[in-house]
């Protein structure tokens, strides 16, 4: 085991964390599934409107390799599907049935898993849909079967603002994680790393090595923890995956049937006090019934899936996602305030201390919205950026390399050991309002086409 203490990084004061409890969400009879959340994938549908389905029956394929399935969480009938641009398919929306029927796969033990080859591993998960919650660096993309990683790195540790807290999740599901971990040691020759942080309980495992990591946001990124295990070099790969997701392929190896729940978080400013909390919910099941009840009324509110630094945007009736736990509500901020940045700012928030409000020591928790109080400003090079980065990369040259589609200088920077989340930080405190997330994922994509 080691320890790492991250110094550099920003622990933004926001309210609204969610309790450490678990409430059982009642399980819905609409369920959606979102084609368009795979970054990089094009889906072939094996459905179509109408069609009855089981629950585990294949919905869609990737085209590149149609080994690699996605199958229904729920048993019913398929009532929509939204086609955006080209036809590409954006979501699969299915209505439960009162009987739901489900497709069944091989059982194994936390022992028997040991036994199996790589190959028959990888084939079990891709023919189960499983595959798709392991990721791949450098590009962050679903990984590649056939690129055996040099290790595989499981995240317990996120540090960005209320993050599903792991060592809650995993109370009685100690089994199934272990199983998990054995069968992802089966995938590389190399070692299995499990990052906790240095608040959480987590128990060692035998299967894994593990690391703890404490210190500000963002030491709990994927990206810092491989940089201080074992960097990425030239024509390396590793394997990611989140911790809770190792849990649902441990209960798939067990049981023979897709997971039907995991656990999410919601919090955030516009979330009512007594409903900030984790909820057990099922795979793809409609939330809108869960955020009517819980979330501030009267209020235009924000609903982010994922990071709130870096998340995506979602309607209300939207279903639960294949990647992420977390749910972050807060206020659409639209005011304008009279003489801006020329006021002392005593009730006003900042990563930088000019405000009244950061001279006077006021630390408490602050009920932030949407504003980003002001509009995007030409970059000059400030380094606020670089003061917060762990990872030895020069932010502000970074972004301009990308910006100018230098795909040579961008690699040289040290872009390809990095993902877009790594720079949401980064944005938050950059003066100049800049997307710098949407300008690091252009650049990867670019260096992706082009072939390193």
């Amino acid at each position: 085991m080691a320890d790492f203490k991250i110094k550099k990084g920003f622990d933004i004061k926001v309210l609204g964390k969610p309790k450490p409890e678990i409430e059982e969400y009642a399980s819905q009879q609409l369920f959606t599934v979102y084609p368009s959340e795979f970054d990089g994938l094009k889906s072939r549908l094996k459905v179509a409107e109408g069609d009855r389905v089981k629950r585990g029956d294949i919905l869609f394929v990737n085209k590149k390799n149609e080994k690699m399935v996605f199958r229904s969480p729920c048993g019913g009938t398929v009532t929509a599907i939204n086609l955006g641009p080209r036809r590409v398919p954006v979501h699969v929306q299915i209505e439960q049935s009162a009987q739901e029927e489900s497709v069944t796969f091989g059982t194994y033990t936390k022992d028997s898993v040991k036994s199996l080859s790589r190959e028959q591993l990888v084939d079990h998960l891709l023919n189960t849909g499983m595959w798709p919650l392991i990721k791949q660096r450098p590009f962050s993309k679903i990984a590649d079967p056939a690129a055996a990683p040099k290790a595989v790195f499981v995240n317990a540790a996120k540090s960005a603002p209320f993050q599903a807290d792991f060592s809650l999740i995993l109370k009685g599901d100690e089994n199934a994680f272990e199983t998990g971990l054995n069968a992802l040691a089966k995938l590389t020759e190399g070692k299995v790393h499990l990052c906790k942080s240095a608040k959480s309980a987590i128990p060692e495992f035998g299967c894994a090595t593990s690391h703890i990591f404490s210190g500000p946001h963002p030491a709990g990124n994927t990206s810092v923890h491989i940089n201080r295990i074992s960097p990425i070099r030239p024509a390396d790969t590793v394997y990611t995956i989140a911790a809770q997701d190792v849990i649902l392929i441990g209960k798939l190896l067990l049981t023979g049937e897709l997971p039907r729940t995991k656990v999410i978080a919601l919090g955030g400013p516009a979330v009512k006090e007594e409903c900030r909390k984790h909820y057990r919910v099922r795979l793809g099941s409609n939330l809108k019934p869960l955020f009517e009840k819980t979330l501030e009324v009267g209020k235009e509110l924000r609903i982010v899936s994922g990071n709130i630094l870096c998340g995506d945007i979602v309607k209300a009736d939207s279903g639960v996602r294949f990647y992420g736990s977390e749910f972050f509500v807060l206020e659409e901020d639209r005011s304008r305030h009279l003489m801006g940045w020329t006021m002392p700012g005593l009730f006003q928030y900042s990563s930088h201390r000019v405000n009244l409000s950061s001279l006077m020591g006021l630390t408490h928790e602050w009920k932030l919205g949407t504003s980003l109080h002001g509009s995007h400003r030409a970059m000059v090079v400030t380094g606020w950026m670089d003061r917060y980065q762990p990872l030895n990369i020069m932010t502000d040259y970074l972004i301009r390399a990308a910006l100018a589609h230098d795909t040579g200088e961008m690699v040289q920077l040290g872009i390809l050991e990095t993902d877009p989340e790594d720079f949401a930080l980064a944005a938050f405190v950059d003066p100049h309002k800049t997307d710098v997330c949407k300008i690091i994922k252009q650049g990867l994509q670019e260096i992706e086409e082009e072939g390193l």
